[in-house]
């Protein structure tokens, strides 16, 4: 009986150096996104070290949200431990409301991303790793998601102008915390993560686990699918080129978005809304308002998440305050 293969262990170190290659160019400023947790801890630690052999310019940012009573104890933290690091950082105050249409830690989504795609860099690493793709999937999917959000997160995309760069997609989160337990590095801990009340705290504190103990490989089937439905986003968005054919830049046409098929008619309103810049209603929201579109008479005003509202006015739908 053939002995059974043992499967190897990721390299970290492997693995972020072939994403840097395919996609930063030599002498690029790359800023690292550093809360001080275990994940970014590794992140900044593997750059570091990586940084002389591109060469790239590495700094780092963290975010101070002050959500957390222990916000400046992680910031003082993370100065300290790029210090010893011999990388520059940056503690970027924001302010988040916590009275949001999209929910507070979408806020805080926001406004970290615009803290750390401000100008002064090329590329922004940030320390998303295998169980957060996972998470994402399932997350999304039980919010019955879309392609594009089943798709999940991509290794490299650009953003308000900025790369993003997950060099840690491919590795589970144990690979990362044996590697900053290799290298004696320190961390801090996010207490507000323990909080089942939220949504993706639950799923991370209580579901995974019981998930990973009946299917050992669910990481990487649920990377599987994101890949496979980045691929079918790409053909929805090559779909919704075609059919807006007949539309203006910031105005649907009705009647002609009544001649199409259900499918794809409602393929292309979710692409008129993206492309505004608006947030997707769920599924069954965006039937009706497709519905309404296409079968009322006269004037609509119908709401969307961010606040906005559609307006079809003489046969022709736009997006107003």
């Amino acid at each position: 009986m053939a002995a059974s293969r043992k499967r190897s262990s990721p390299d970290p170190a492997g693995q972020a150096r072939a994403c840097l290659a395919r996609h930063l160019k030599p002498g690029a400023q790359l800023r690292a996104a550093f809360s001080g947790g275990v994940d970014s801890v590794a992140l900044l630690h593997l750059l570091a070290r990586l940084a002389p052999e591109f060469p790239f310019s590495l700094s780092a940012v963290h975010v101070h949200h002050g959500l957390n009573p222990g916000a400046d104890a992680w910031a003082a933290f993370c100065l300290a431990f790029c210090e010893r690091l011999g990388v520059p950082c940056e503690v970027v105050r924001v302010n988040v409301p916590r009275k949001s249409a999209q929910g507070l830690e979408a806020a805080a989504r926001r406004a970290r991303y615009a803290a750390l795609c401000r100008p002064g860099a090329d590329a922004v690493a940030l320390a998303h790793h295998l169980d957060d793709q996972a998470e994402t999937v399932l997350f999304q999917l039980l919010r019955g998601g879309e392609p594009r959000a089943l798709a999940a997160m991509p290794e490299a995309r650009a953003h308000d102008g900025m790369l993003l760069l997950r060099p840690l997609l491919n590795l589970p989160k144990a690979e990362l915390v044996a590697y900053a337990r290799r290298h004696r590095l320190q961390w801090v801990e996010d207490d507000s993560n323990l909080d089942t009340a939220l949504a993706r705290n639950a799923l991370r504190q209580d579901i995974l686990p019981l998930l990973e103990k009946h299917f050992p490989d669910y990481r990487e089937r649920l990377a599987g699918v994101a890949r496979r439905m980045a691929e079918v986003a790409v053909l929805l968005e090559h779909m919704a080129g075609q059919d807006g054919a007949a539309h203006s830049e910031n105005e649907l046409d009705c009647a002609a978005l009544k001649a199409l098929p259900e499918t794809r008619s409602r393929n292309l309103l979710a692409h008129f809304l993206r492309a505004q810049g608006a947030a997707l209603p769920r599924p069954a929201a965006l039937r009706e308002i497709l519905r309404q579109l296409t079968e009322a008479r006269g004037r609509l005003s119908l709401p969307l998440p961010d606040g906005r509202r559609l307006v079809r006015v003489r046969n022709k739908a736009r997006i107003e305050p």
